[in-house]
Order: C-alpha cells, then sequence, then structure tokens
C-alpha cells in the first residue's frame, strides 16, 4: 500500500512518524475520510469545509485543506485506484520534549491513504443492521472531527459484545449520533434528524448534509431538531448515515424490532436517490457490469 506523507508518496512500511508526534502522544489532530466513485470525491467540497472548521477550532495551521484535491488525485493514480476510500490525517506535529502546551511554529504532520472501496454499483440498498443504545460519554467537542476516538471505539466494542453493528449515542433524554454514524427516523410520515452546532454536539456529516438536500429536493418532509429517546418507541424507520455505507438501515434496537423488520421504504426511496445524486455528479454507472 502507498501512503502520502509530509509531501511525499512512499511504501506504507517505509513511512515513519517521530513518537513526539503530538498525535500519537494527545491525540492532537483531525482527519477526513472521503468517498471516491470513478475518481470524484462525494461531498468533497464539505469535506473541505469541515477540515476547515476542524483545523481553525484546534488552532492547528500550517495545511491548506484545499489541497486535499492534489493529494487524493495523487493518491488514487498512484495506487490505480477509481472506487476507493481515502483517509487524510494532520496533527499538530511534532514536539521534542512532550509538553501539553504546543510550541507556535511547529510544521504539521499531514499522513493520507486510499484504499479499495466498493462501486456505486455494488452499492444496491441499505444495508441492514441492529443497533443498540448507550449514553454519550465522549466529550462536548464533537462539531471538531478529531483523532481522540477512544470513547467512540469503546462504544463500537460494547456494541460489538452484544451482536449490534452500532451504538446509538444519547445525553441528556436527547439522541446525539452513533458511534461512527449520523442518525436520522422516520416519524409521522416525515424525516427528522439531530441539529449540529447545538447542544448536545454531534459531528457535522458530510453523507448527512446530502442526505438532507436530496431529501428537500424530492419535497420530503425533514426537520433537524432535538429527538427524545423516547421517540424511537414511536420511529416507523431509523437509519445511520456514513461516508463508508451511505445509509444503513436500522432494523433492530436493543433487542426491539423496528418498523417492519426490513428496510423501510422511505429509507430505500432516499438511498437510491442519493445514489442517483451521486451518479450523475461522478459520472459513474449504477449499473454492474458482471
Amino acid at each position: 500500500m502507498l501512503c502520502w506523507l509530509n509531501d511525499r508518496i512512499i511504501e506504507a512500511e517505509e513511512a515513519r512518524i517521530s513518537p513526539f508526534d503530538r498525535g500519537f502522544l494527545f491525540g492532537d489532530g483531525i482527519y477526513e475520510v472521503v468517498q471516491y466513485f470513478n475518481r470524484v470525491g462525494v461531498g468533497l467540497d464539505l469535506h473541505i469545509e469541515r477540515m476547515n472548521k476542524s483545523l481553525a477550532r484546534t488552532a492547528i495551521t500550517g495545511f491548506d485543506p484545499a489541497s486535499m484535491h492534489a493529494i487524493a488525485a495523487t493518491l488514487l493514480e498512484a495506487s490505480h485506484l477509481h472506487d476507493a476510500l481515502m483517509y487524510l490525517q494532520v496533527t499538530r506535529g511534532t514536539q521534542i520534549p512532550r509538553a501539553h502546551l504546543p510550541k507556535p511554529g511547529v510544521p504539521p504532520t499531514v499522513f493520507g491513504y486510499a484504499i479499495a472501496g466498493p462501486s456505486l454499483a455494488e452499492l444496491e440498498r441499505p444495508r441492514t443492521i441492529n443497533a443498540m443504545l448507550l449514553p454519550d460519554d465522549r466529550w462536548r467537542r464533537c462539531a471538531i472531527k478529531s483523532t481522540s476516538l477512544i470513547a467512540n471505539v469503546l462504544a463500537a466494542l460494547e456494541g460489538d459484545r452484544h451482536g449490534a453493528q452500532e451504538v446509538i449515542l444519547h445525553r441528556d433524554g436527547l439522541l446525539t449520533e452513533g458511534s461512527m454514524t449520523n442518525v436520522f427516523i422516520v416519524l409521522d410520515g416525515g424525516l427528522v434528524t439531530p441539529p449540529i452546532d447545538t447542544e448536545p454536539s454531534i459531528l457535522a456529516g458530510v453523507t448527512r448534509a446530502l442526505l438532507i438536500e436530496t431529501a428537500r429536493a424530492a419535497g420530503m418532509t425533514i426537520q433537524e431538531r432535538p429527538i427524545q429517546v423516547a421517540e424511537l418507541d414511536r420511529a416507523d424507520e431509523v437509519f445511520v448515515a456514513s461516508t463508508r455505507r451511505l445509509i444503513d438501515a436500522v432494523i433492530g434496537i436493543d433487542g426491539r424490532t423496528i418498523g417492519s423488520g426490513s428496510a423501510g421504504s422511505l429509507t430505500v426511496q432516499l438511498f437510491e436517490r442519493l445514489r442517483v445524486r451521486i451518479a450523475d455528479n461522478c459520472g459513474c454507472s449504477l449499473h454492474s457490469l458482471a
């Protein structure tokens, strides 16, 4: 596998980062994951905008997120990939000796790689998953796409122990997000999803934003508002959104069946409308060549 490290393409086995890098010692960094179909990034401008905000909120300097275009093009070409997932991470850089207070002017460490992903044609229907509820005990700056993800990892481990493919988190009686996703419910015929930039804080998901735009363009009713945990009991459908899978239909939560126990009609319809939108933007086919 090839990777990008501080303006160089190198073999992953040759990549070297100092153990004094603040990303390693403190989790002092931010990242983005972008889905590419036909070498076109899905929602790339939104990813760049979010990385700009994460860098500003963490006061990490020395990297221009607009360079994501060139980094991705170089990585995908060098790796001979067309449908791929690209990971790009920026840390505050290397500081010796270790100190909580960052020195000014330390060059950031920029690391990225790309791996083969599914084609859009392969993503034919929403995957169906089971979920569980857990209290959201993460820090309260979730709008930052930070590399400090230990609380998310612990939540995912707990879900896995209970046979759940995702964990839906809640704080003070309100749904926040999944350990790896944004959450939507279908209630009284309309879509509802927690708001961003309010308390409790959640990540401004790129797929979340694309889904909201797609739903509104189709004339669907959608609300961005706080969701009480108790509202899950009345939900006709629940689904989660992410860069990697677009939409996963949640068919059970804590052993309780959601709706009919299969992907709901609105979930399937929105998934297909999003696929069509992405296909148009990326210039790729929705039909498998097999």
